[in-house]
């Protein structure tokens, strides 16, 4: 990454902690908020830097932002900075799930509760259109990189690939096709490597016998570390695991617990607190959120550790140069998937496209206040 002035680290994590309560609209919306952050207003980053740390944490597994937080936090402070940052983001997330998790029985049946949701659900999908419209002006650059974008965005929406595959194949045409001749390469540092630790947390087997706040840390550590593309992409293995398999949640409690991820600050994998909650109370919980963000962030910190010598590798230059439009890519699907899911009549598609429309034209507007206005909205049309 591009030096910058270094943030006192108080600084830092005091940022990192209003990003958890102010952080609306999921994964990427929350990145933008950071680069809003880290490059326009405290100018600790360059746009190139940012971009260089988002398509690295788009490549992990775990939540885009939370991996961000943690590669920017370890370049200002170590490991120290880095875990900070993620359990400051974190933590206002996790209060209100429990909290959620708490009241669920009185509050499922309450229609407003449902109602505001639902708007804000939709005004989501505007949110999440304007951060492709706001990162397109740095993430792509020149023809090649409007191509890569293009076809990353329609593999994924006709769901021809998944986020994995499509950063996969970018990664390996930036490798071939477009790294800078002036980089030598370098091998990659022995240290560290994540793939063990995925390998060792898929290897082990669901055991039925197994205590149930055991068996949390170890679902939610599996489904963490090998689930790429974000918290989205974490809905699928989670309904299986946890309706399906284990029988822990019954289907509506498990779209609550998605609807709730989706709605509350910081990355809608979240909602593994809420779950481990309903599943074991306080304890539950803790273990839950442990096990779904604990592994990925040790990934993170090794892709951190690793990063400089990275840097002087074209191949990876080339890599994390067409990674970079494909995450564009991969953000107009994702708008376009909860588009399908969210709007189900003209009433709200204008809400969408009215949120779409203020967000591009007032781009570091907080997403916070149209979705709250979303949401009542849709309580007085309901």
């Amino acid at each position: 990454m591009t030096a910058g002035a270094r943030p006192r680290l108080a600084t830092f994590l005091g940022l990192a902690l209003t990003l958890g309560f102010t952080g609306f609209g999921g994964g990427y919306a929350v990145a933008q908020r950071i680069r809003h952050a880290l490059v326009d207003k405290h100018k600790w980053l360059d746009d190139e830097a940012f971009v260089e740390a988002l398509a690295v944490s788009s490549s992990l597994p775990g939540t885009t932002a939370t991996n961000l937080l943690t590669l920017v936090g370890y370049r200002f402070g170590g490991v120290r900075a880095a875990a900070g940052a993620a359990a400051a983001f974190l933590a206002p997330s996790v209060a209100l799930m429990i909290a959620f998790g708490a009241a669920y029985n009185r509050l499922r049946h309450l229609p407003a509760l449902a109602s505001v949701l639902a708007g804000m659900g939709v005004a989501t999908v505007g949110v999440i259109g304007a951060v492709a419209v706001d990162m397109r002006r740095y993430a792509i650059r020149g023809r090649l990189g409007w191509i890569i974008a293009s076809v990353s965005a329609a593999l994924l929406i006709v769901d021809a690939l998944n986020l994995l595959e499509v950063i996969a194949l970018a990664g390996l045409f930036g490798a071939i096709w477009m790294r800078p001749a002036e980089l030598r390469i370098a091998s990659p540092p022995d240290d560290d490597s994540p793939g063990s630790l995925r390998a060792i947390l898929i290897a082990i087997p669901p055991m039925a016998a197994m205590p149930a706040v055991v068996a949390l840390f170890f679902v939610f550590a599996r489904i963490g570390i090998a689930t790429f593309g974000g918290g989205i992409a974490m809905i699928s293995p989670m309904e299986h695991e946890i309706v399906h398999v284990r029988g822990w949640l019954d289907d509506g409690a498990f779209r609550d617990a998605i609807v709730l991820g989706q709605i509350t600050p910081g990355p809608i994998a979240i909602s593994a607190t809420f779950i481990g909650y309903r599943v074991d109370g306080l304890l539950g919980a803790a273990v839950a959120t442990v096990g779904m963000f604990g592994p990925p962030f040790l990934v993170s910190i090794a892709a951190a550790h690793s990063m400089n010598a990275f840097r002087r590798s074209s191949v990876v230059s080339g890599f994390l140069a067409a990674v970079a439009p494909a995450v564009v890519g991969a953000i107009v699907a994702a708008c376009v998937a909860l588009f399908h899911t969210a709007v189900h009549d003209v009433r709200q598609g204008i809400v969408a496209a009215a949120v779409f429309a203020l967000l591009v034209i007032r781009p570091k507007l907080s997403p916070l206040l149209p979705i709250a206005i979303a949401g009542a909205l849709e309580v007085l049309f309901a």
